[in-house]
């Protein structure tokens, strides 16, 4: 035993370094740290920077917020009297419109899809950049389950969420259920295949159609176990299950539901999407029957007017869910190929979507590489070569030394916690000692943490380096000018340290590559959102406070007879004059498509070459079907395999092919120059005219008011203002109409000059591999190639693509025509009702009604134009 007043003999004694930091008892030091400097609230995303740019900057963003305060503020002046209480009052209309612009937010004008095959990450991908955990239901493990309807995410600024449906239409369901029940058969009811990997996809669509019947056909056994789809012929067993999806669709779910929470919204999507999502094994599951899901949420990454968009993969087994995510490439602002990080360099399901890119010209592509945490130091230390090795090695010296210091820490504090529990007490020296001996441990701990962190750091951006350096090399001729953008995420990562403080959790999040994306995204619509806030404080705002003051003015009873006279002689002139010139049946806008059309016909229709174009699609098909020696013994196992996959496959014998594109090749060479010319001259000559010839009209009407009544005037000058504003919302709203022209017009090019599934040539040939694939049996090789050969030998095979790429830019001319002319339409009226304030007499009566609510819209009036000139300045 030991008396109370031996000392200890243990080796105790703290380094110079612990003594002079850590000599404070530890629950004191670990109070006045918490206390004073850690943040305990999570991050929040408002805190993320946001993109430089000028619409993110703070003072934009004060002025767009302070217009909106000044119209919120003007809406109550003018609802401060009866007036507007009045169903025909002018008052009423514009408190309704000034409420209209206190709420106003910039709409939805970029879309970013993510595409990739089942398991990659894309629904947790979205989950992290709108940081609703667990919101998009992840795919089953097996793969089988369709989890991949399109789904849409919006934003609406409230609590709830709201999800709208479409389910495919007869036709559809028709068009899917026909390839299903094909697949099926081929693989059930006819001879196994001699190439492997042909049986094994054969097996694959087999697979994946017998269990979509199987969810959609849920209740008596109408299959009989796959009896009913293997002893039926193709015509009764595809109107019998018509039939049943008629019965059994879920009709409630079309339309719009509103769930009041997360996990509410969650639960409804997983009974859309899921295989699992009930129990009930008699009633049909949804997710056969969904074509598109939108989901509106108050996510901040949406705010600003950005829809993300969950894609299916373009190796999609179901074609139509495979058609679906291709005309959304082609259509979305930007595209991202979603791929496991390990795996992203060979993912043939990136290089589906580049090698779209690159049949279609788009530029818009990039890949987000997703569970960069999946990394081991141990691993890569051997993996990797020179200084990398070596400083992954450090890594781990310093990190294991630091452990070996908390070993022999926690090796002390057993054994002074021993002595304790045998001595029944500690001395105050040896109290003293186990209090540093805590300190220290912290200290050595948080250590272990900072170097844990650092080597994880380390190891998961070094990685990142590599991955994006071989993806930019890999696909670099797909993306001009070298602007692939390569991302890598963690969402394991985001979510393990989402709600802990944020001091400590800023530096993962960081590493997640998710706040990165994130910004990303969110700079995508800058530029537009930049343009629609300025057309809305510039034009908008300005136009409803010009008819406000002009109804100011209208009561004050200064005006002689023979002014009002001179007003509403010179407004008659102006409105004629504006309707005839922009409105009337001799406006340029009235033969817009007549015009585009003719232009069409001369630069693209008419020089056609259908002979040239029909022996370069023969001779691509002779070489298919082995009339070359050196494919002859290959294309009698791989031809069915082509048809089957529509002409584009791979096999490790003939390697990749597309039949399309080859059966194209002499087309596309022909028209490239052509569609050159024409692009250039409608997107950048036509559409320039289009808006000078909108700017002539309105620049005479705003100089001949000013001929006719003068400067200086009041009224004058509000009218002067209220017809430039006009005139600048017209224009914008023109070039709106222009922008999505030229965009239609861009994908109306790539499918009249690309091989993809829904090109104009891809739905040519669908029919053809469509008939192929229900070939069977003997001399069924034969019928094939013959099928192939005669339908790109048939002379109507390439007039009737050029038809229908007529038929299409006419329809997009006329909705060009269509687009302006509303839009005229809509502003001429608005012009007309400014014009209506000062010179109708009903109008003038109401503003002399209530002259104390007169005075005080008029104070309102100064009041927002001296702040709007201040705001201009800032």
């Amino acid at each position: 035993m030991r008396s109370p007043s031996e000392t200890p003999s243990r080796l105790f004694t703290p380094s110079q370094e612990d003594a002079g930091t850590h000599g404070t008892p530890s629950g004191t030091f670990s109070r006045r740290r918490r206390g004073s400097s850690q943040n305990l609230s999570p991050h929040n995303l408002s805190d993320e920077e946001p993109p430089e740019d000028d619409f993110n900057s703070p003072a934009f963003q004060r002025v767009f917020t302070d217009t909106r305060a000044m119209m919120s503020r003007m809406e109550r002046t003018l609802g401060s009297s009866a007036l507007h209480l009045e169903p025909d009052s002018t008052i009423r209309r514009l408190r309704e419109k000034a409420n209209e612009l206190a709420q106003f937010h910039c709409p939805p004008t970029r879309t970013v899809g993510f595409v990739g095959d089942s398991g990659v990450g894309k629904s947790s991908l979205l989950n992290s950049l709108l940081d609703c955990e667990q919101l998009a239901h992840a795919s089953n493990s097996s793969g089988t389950a369709c989890t991949c309807a399109v789904t849409e995410y919006h934003y609406h600024g409230r609590d709830d969420f709201a999800i709208e449906v479409d389910l495919f239409d007869r036709q559809e369901l028709r068009s899917q259920l026909t390839e299903m029940v094909q697949a099926y058969r081929r693989h059930h009811m006819r001879p196994p295949s001699t190439d492997k990997e042909e049986q094994e996809d054969i097996a694959r669509r087999a697979q994946v159609a017998g269990h979509t019947f199987q969810n959609m056909f849920r209740g008596p056994n109408r299959l009989r176990g796959g009896r009913f789809v293997r002893g039926e012929s193709e015509d009764v067993i595809i109107e019998t299950m018509l039939q049943w999806a008629e019965e059994l669709r879920p009709s409630d779910l079309s339309g719009r539901t509103v769930q009041p929470s997360r996990e509410a919204c969650t639960e409804f999507l997983i009974r859309l999407t899921s295989d699992s999502a009930s129990s009930d094994t008699q009633t049909p599951l949804a997710w056969p029957y969904i074509k598109k899901i939108r989901v509106f949420l108050d996510a901040h990454i949406l705010n600003k007017g950005l829809v993300l968009v969950d894609l299916p993969g373009l190796r999609d087994l179901n074609s139509a869910r495979q058609n679906i995510t291709e005309r959304y490439i082609l259509e979305c602002d930007e595209i991202f190929a979603v791929s496991n990080i390990g795996r992203a360099v060979t993912d043939v399901g990136v290089t589906a979507v580049f090698d779209l890119a690159r049949q279609v010209r788009l530029s818009n592509v990039g890949i987000v590489c997703t569970r960069s945490e999946e990394i081991q130091a141990h691993e890569v230390r051997n993996d990797w070569r020179g200084s990398g090795a070596r400083t992954v090695q450090e890594y781990m010296d310093r990190l294991r030394a630091t452990e070996e210091e908390i070993a022999a820490i926690e090796a002390d504090l057993t054994d002074l916690e021993t002595l304790e529990a045998e001595e029944g007490e500690l001395l105050p020296g040896e109290i003293a000692e186990k209090n540093n001996l805590h300190a220290r441990e912290r200290v050595k701990r948080n250590a272990k943490k900072a170097q844990s962190f650092e080597l994880d750091q380390y190891l998961i951006t070094t990685r990142n380096e590599m991955v994006k350096e071989r993806l930019l090399d890999l696909h670099k001729d797909a993306i001009p000018g070298g602007s692939l953008k390569v991302f890598c995420v963690s969402n394991t990562m985001y979510w393990k340290h989402r709600e802990k403080p944020r001091d400590r959790s800023l530096p993962f999040l960081k590493l997640s590559g998710i706040i990165a994306l994130r910004k990303h995204c969110a700079a995508m619509v800058a530029a537009s959102q930049l343009r629609i806030a300025t057309n809305y404080m510039d034009n908008d705002v300005r136009s409803l406070i010009s008819s406000v003051e002009l109804w100011v003015h209208s009561g004050g009873g200064t005006e002689t007879a023979e002014r009002k006279a001179v007003v509403r002689e010179t407004l008659d002139v102006i409105e004629q004059r504006l309707r005839r010139d922009l409105g009337g049946s001799n406006s340029p806008f009235s033969r817009l498509a007549r015009s585009f059309t003719d232009v069409f016909r001369e630069q693209i229709y008419e020089r056609r070459r259908i002979g040239q174009w029909i022996r370069g699609a023969r001779d691509a098909s002779d070489d298919w079907r082995g009339v070359s020696a050196d494919f002859i013994c290959l294309q009698r196992t791989t031809y069915i395999a082509f048809c089957g996959n529509y002409g584009n496959h791979y096999t490790s014998k003939v390697g990749p092919r597309n039949w399309n594109k080859e059966a194209m090749n002499s087309m596309v060479r022909d028209m490239k120059r052509p569609w050159d010319n024409f692009l250039a001259l409608l997107t950048e000559e036509r559409s320039a005219e289009i808006i000078a010839s909108i700017e002539a009209v309105m620049d005479w009407a705003v100089e001949y008011l000013d001929n006719q009544l003068g400067e200086g005037d009041m009224a004058a000058d509000a009218l002067h203002q209220a017809l430039e504003s006009r005139q600048r919302l017209l224009v914008a709203d023109v070039e709106d109409v222009c922008e999505v022209f030229e965009s239609a017009l861009k994908i109306i090019r790539a499918d009249a000059t690309s091989s993809h599934r829904t090109s104009l040539v891809g739905e040519s040939m669908e029919g053809a591999y469509n008939m192929c694939r229900r070939e069977g049996g003997a001399g069924s090789d034969a019928r094939r190639k013959r099928i192939i050969s005669s339908t790109l030998s048939d002379d109507s095979f390439f007039e009737n693509i050029m038809k229908t790429l007529c038929r299409r830019f006419k329809g997009l001319a006329t909705e060009l025509q269509t687009g302006i002319q509303t839009a005229v339409e809509t502003h001429l009226a608005a012009i007309r009702q400014t014009m209506d304030i000062v010179r109708d007499e009903n109008v003038i009566a109401e503003s002399e009604r209530d002259g104390d609510f007169r005075r005080r819209v008029d104070e309102e009036v100064g009041r927002v134009r001296t702040e709007l000139g201040g705001l201009e300045r800032v």
